[in-house]
């Protein structure tokens, strides 16, 4: 489960909207409450990190720049634990993490350039791992990879039938597709390699108890919720569009792109999972330059995908 350092609980539920609005925000009240937990980490250790993670009382930073790429810290007191996950192509070494989740207290990360999902867990001070490859292709190619449970995973990216989805197992073989595209009314007819690039998660988490599936897309303004009780056929519980990622196809005779245009609003830049919420931190903000991207939120909105019981 993905956190941050401090935890904001803005009072803020999302509910079923038929009407339109122009931002995500505009489904949430403001709330002014703010509760903030400020552990004292061992400074010297943090290095540089892209991200953090946290799993089973331990807060793990992701550092893509200095080996080993992961430090443990315990969240309590901030005190150091240990490094783990060498970069390197050998067996057990890493290259590049791009999507993490947790299941029975284990973290698991997802290696993007070696098509990798690896398991880490604590047996008191030595760290086990363990991999499983994930099948790919020119035509399945997954770009995020999350944990469902210790059979079963959820992936982004290219997949040729041109859903937003694939599940596979833990021999890391393709099990199904689901999940259609938001549909721009302005760009009808997008092969699946636009649909790839331009609708991208920033976070994607899951409730196990609830078996909900969340989704927050890093452009345009989109949350998704899926009913992931049967595996084999998932189902959307609910969606809320307020905007679309503007894009233009920017594909050469050698590689598939697409290219956001100034219009194009940023949406989720993270998000988290707690025993109610989807917590999404959220920008909701143009580029002010056309050659500059918006690389992070200054709200946090939490979401639901069920009604609260």
């Amino acid at each position: 489960m993905k956190v941050f350092i401090y935890s904001l609980f803005w009072g803020l539920v999302l509910s079923s909207c038929t009407k339109s609005f122009v931002s995500m925000c505009d489904l949430f009240p403001e709330s002014l409450k703010v509760e903030v937990h400020k552990p004292s980490f061992d400074v010297d250790s943090i290095r540089k990190p892209i991200d953090m993670y946290y799993v089973g009382g331990k807060l793990f930073m992701v550092d893509m720049y200095s080996s080993p790429l992961v430090t443990a810290f315990d969240w309590t007191t901030g005190k150091y634990i240990g490094r783990f996950a060498n970069r390197g192509q050998g067996p057990h070494e890493y290259l590049w993490f791009s999507a993490a989740s947790s299941f029975d207290g284990k973290l698991g990360l997802y290696d993007e350039n070696k098509k990798e999902f690896a398991w880490f867990s604590y047996e008191k001070d030595t760290v086990c791992c363990s991999s499983i490859e994930l099948a790919h292709s020119d035509k399945m190619f997954p770009f995020k990879v999350i944990a469902l449970s210790n059979e079963y995973f959820v992936a982004t990216g290219l997949i040729e039938e041109n859903k937003h989805f694939v599940i596979y197992n833990k021999e890391g073989q393709k099990v199904s597709v689901f999940g259609d595209y938001p549909k721009d009314d302005s760009k009808p007819g997008c092969s699946y390699q636009d649909n790839a690039f331009a609708y991208q998660p920033a976070g994607m988490v899951y409730n196990a108890k609830e078996k909900v599936f969340a989704v927050g897309e890093r452009d345009g303004q989109i949350a998704m919720f899926y009913d992931m009780s049967d595996i084999s056929h998932p189902k959307l519980l609910k969606q809320n569009v307020a905007s679309y990622p503007q894009f233009v196809n920017s594909s050469t005779s050698t590689s598939s792109s697409v290219s956001f245009l100034r219009e194009n609003v940023s949406g989720f830049f993270g998000m988290a999972v707690t025993d109610k919420y989807c917590v999404g931190f959220f920008s909701g903000k143009q580029s002010q330059d056309r050659d500059s991207y918006i690389t992070g939120g200054d709200k946090l909105l939490h979401l639901t995908g069920r009604e609260t019981r």
